[in-house]
């Protein structure tokens, strides 16, 4: 389980990916304030490969799969919970249903990390997929 003090140096950078899950087309302005706050965070390419991949992506990507997702923004101690508990599950995972499938989501969420990564150093293109190897 995470500290206090990770979870706080966390949670900005929860807030900040948990964008690329909202029902709403993101733009320059958007993927640019993704980018900052990945880079002030201090966390390396891998780290956030995990916190992408393993804690907001499970805790969040079931809203574009919703007919009714969230559009304007997470309510913060909402998303603080919710990533929290998948972080508390052996094998997070997504819900059996949805609009889209779960392979579609994988390559909305790639494309968009994509548009991110045009604002951070090369090394973060890595970490484009579950399971690849930053």
């Amino acid at each position: 389980m995470l500290s206090e003090s990770e979870i706080e140096k966390r949670f900005p950078v929860w807030d900040a990916l948990s964008e690329l899950f909202l029902d709403t087309e993101l733009d320059e302005t958007s993927h640019k304030y993704i980018a900052r706050v990945i880079l002030e965070s201090g966390f390396t390419p891998a780290e956030i490969h995990q916190i992408l991949w393993n804690e907001v992506f499970p805790g969040v990507g079931d809203n574009l799969r919703s007919v009714a997702g969230e559009w304007a923004g997470f309510n913060p101690e909402w998303l603080k919970s919710r990533i929290l508990f998948v972080i508390s599950q052996d094998a997070p995972s997504l819900a059996a249903g949805g609009i889209i499938s779960v392979k579609s989501l994988i390559e909305i969420t790639k494309q968009e990390w994509l548009k991110v990564c045009n604002y951070l150093p090369d090394d973060y293109r890595n970490t484009i997929s579950p399971g690849s190897t930053p």
